[in-house]
């Protein structure tokens, strides 16, 4: 059961990990605040 409780805290830490790579992937394309908060709102409401 440890191995199981181990391996989901991993695959929820790596996939924080990866929707914060994603965020600023969405930050660093925009040219201003305003875009990126619309681009992250429109993820977030996929």
């Amino acid at each position: 059961m440890e191995e199981e409780e181990y391996l989901g805290e991993l695959l929820v830490a790596v996939a924080e990990e990866n929707q914060t790579r994603k965020v600023l992937a969405i930050i660093n394309e925009c040219k201003d605040l305003e875009e990126a908060k619309a681009k992250v709102k429109a993820l977030l409401n996929e």
